[in-house]
């Protein structure tokens, strides 16, 4: 009985890590996506390659990526995107112990909920941008960053946010606004309220080439799921 506990201990330790590390997964990639890991180091990624807390991902010019995450929730990345994946924590038999926060630094994405955000703790799952922070129940909704200086053809500066299904809270200047289906909220600064805006015209979108699947040949050489350092 001794010895059966003992490799028991000792294949949960084993398995521990991996548990740790496994948060997220590369699920589609068209073009070149690249991770800062905590540790300072960069890599390459490709499809299979897996996704950790602190870890800032960047999708590079004409890349789409989509990276699914243990609790079923997906997040597509537009070309010149740069997100940061702040907290994951998913146990299926603790929901009151749920949490997701993630910055989106620059560019453009896609999020559908996964069971972090449907149950449990309503304040799970949490979006910073640099002038909103948004909340979410069961939700699809598209985040995009405009950053200032991008010229007469691009939307004014600031955060926008397109619900397709659910809705989302979006806080900035010490208020929250309701944003539903079919709506767009705006945060043109960190210290002004959120409002809901007619979507412009010229504003990005996240919608991948219809090539975008399992199937698309990635940019690195080493097959999939293998990460390459970059020096």
């Amino acid at each position: 009985m001794q010895a059966v506990m003992t490799r028991s201990l000792i294949a949960a330790a084993l398995l521990a890590p991996l548990l740790a590390f496994a948060q997220g997964t590369v699920q589609h990639l068209s073009g070149t996506m690249s991770v800062q890991r905590a540790d300072g180091s960069v890599r390459l990624l490709s499809e299979r390659s897996q996704v950790r807390v602190g870890d800032i991902i960047s999708t590079e010019r004409d890349s789409y990526a989509q990276v699914k995450f243990s609790d079923g929730g997906v997040v597509t990345l537009r070309p010149s995107t740069q997100v940061r994946l702040d907290e994951y924590r998913f146990s299926e038999s603790q929901p009151q112990n749920d949490g997701f926060a993630m910055g989106l630094l620059k560019g453009g994405l896609r999020k559908v909920t996964g069971l972090i955000g449907k149950r449990g703790n309503r304040d799970a799952f949490r979006l910073s941008t640099p002038t909103a922070t948004v909340g979410i129940r069961g939700t699809d909704f598209t985040g995009l960053v405009v950053l200032p200086g991008g010229g007469p053809d691009t939307p004014p500066p600031g955060s926008y946010f397109t619900v397709h299904e659910g809705a989302i809270g979006q806080q900035s200047g010490g208020l929250e606004q309701l944003v539903g289906a079919g709506q767009t909220g705006f945060s043109g600064a960190a210290n002004l309220p959120p409002q809901i805006v007619p979507p412009p015209p010229n504003l990005p979108t996240v919608n991948p080439p219809q090539s975008f699947s399992s199937n698309q040949p990635t940019t690195l050489a080493g097959g999939s799921g293998a990460d390459c350092t970059v020096r």
